[in-house]
Formats: C-alpha cells, structure tokens, sequence
C-alpha cells in the first residue's frame, strides 16, 4: 500500500503530538495561571480568560496533532494483510529516533507562538524532513506507536508453500515468535504483521 503525500503528511504530523504538547506547556500564561481557572459556568462569559498567551495556535496544534494520531491507528488497522508467511527469525530494532528527535531540538531554541518568522523556518525545517522521511519510504515509523504497543522487526520469513528467505523490516503489535505463520500486508516499505485469526490456518 502506497500513501499519497497528504496522508502521508498527516501520519507524519501525528507522530509528533508530544511536540505539541511541549509548545502548548510554554504557552501557558503564569500570571493568568495565578489568577486561578473560571468555573465551567463562567467558560463563556467576558471575564474568563484562557490561562494561554496565544490560545488558538496551541490548542489548534494539539487537537490536530491528535486528530493526526487517531488517523495513523485508523490507517494501520485498514491495510490489508492478505499473504500468509512463516518468520523464521525475528530481531527486535529500534525504530530510527534521529529524525524524530531533531525538531524536539529545534522547539528549546527560542521557538514559540510569538515569534511568526522562526515558526515558518521551523515549518520549512519539519517540510523537509517530513518529504526526505516519506521518499525514503519510512514514513510508518512513528516512534509513539511503541505506546500503543507497536514494535519494529528485522525478520527472516518465507511466503507458504515457497523456501525461498526474504529479508524484510515489519511493524507487529506484540512479539514476533520465529517458526510461527502470521498475516502479511505493506505501508510503504515496511510490511504489517497480525496474528492468524481464529479458524484460519497456516497452509
């Protein structure tokens, strides 16, 4: 399964949610915090101040690196996994934190909401490593699935009824045991790998 650019971009955008989250915490006002939060009752009314100095760029950052997020699950449990293999060795790797690290760095060095020409450098810096990332064909290795249970593999497998190895980087939601038939499907260039479901078998 090959991904077009905006759903890659999304699936990009959402494994950076923390990131998010890091500039939303640096947007909170201290001296609206001390004045303390408005009751659920008063939420719209004209004294209520958002404890945020520019409110609308960091909620609007978290919701839509969420909504990114949600995209990615929704993505993963859509593909299609029509190939039987068996895994006859399962490594378990890393996924490549360099280019996931890199714009957490570029966050503490001064940029914030505030400052509009350092979060355009920034978002041509993210565009950048977003489309290198993508052309690489590595785009599904998103470093927050590991929360949600997800692990990299480098395996050893054969397709049934074939002996001929193949070498291969995939994604499962669990431990891969050698010597045990799972589903195969693609995202890019890393296969997906599930369970057999019940009353499937491994011919």
């Amino acid at each position: 399964m090959q991904l077009r650019t905006p759903s890659a971009f999304a699936l990009y955008v959402g494994s950076y949610l923390p990131l998010g989250l890091v500039l939303f915490v640096q947007d909170v006002d201290p001296v609206a915090v001390r004045r303390g939060f408005c009751p659920p009752s008063a939420w719209f009314g004209e004294g209520c101040v958002v404890p945020l100095m520019h409110p609308w760029w960091a909620v609007g950052t978290v919701a839509i690196g969420i909504a990114c997020l949600i995209l990615t699950t929704l993505t993963l449990r859509a593909i299609g996994t029509p190939r039987q293999v068996k895994v006859a060795e399962a490594k378990h790797i890393p996924a490549d934190l360099i280019n996931y690290a890199m714009p957490y760095i570029v966050s503490f060095m001064g940029l914030d909401f505030g400052s509009p020409t350092r979060l355009l450098g920034f978002g041509v810096f993210f565009v950048w490593i977003f489309w290198i990332t993508y052309r690489s064909g590595q785009i599904v290795m998103n470093p927050i699935l590991i929360v949600f249970g997800w692990r990299l593999y480098e395996i050893k497998y054969s397709f049934m009824g074939i002996d001929k190895p193949w070498l291969g980087r995939a994604l499962f939601r669990g431990e891969v045991e050698p010597d045990k038939v799972y589903r195969k499907g693609s995202l890019q260039d890393v296969m997906i790998l599930r369970e057999l479901q019940q009353g499937e078998t491994d011919g």
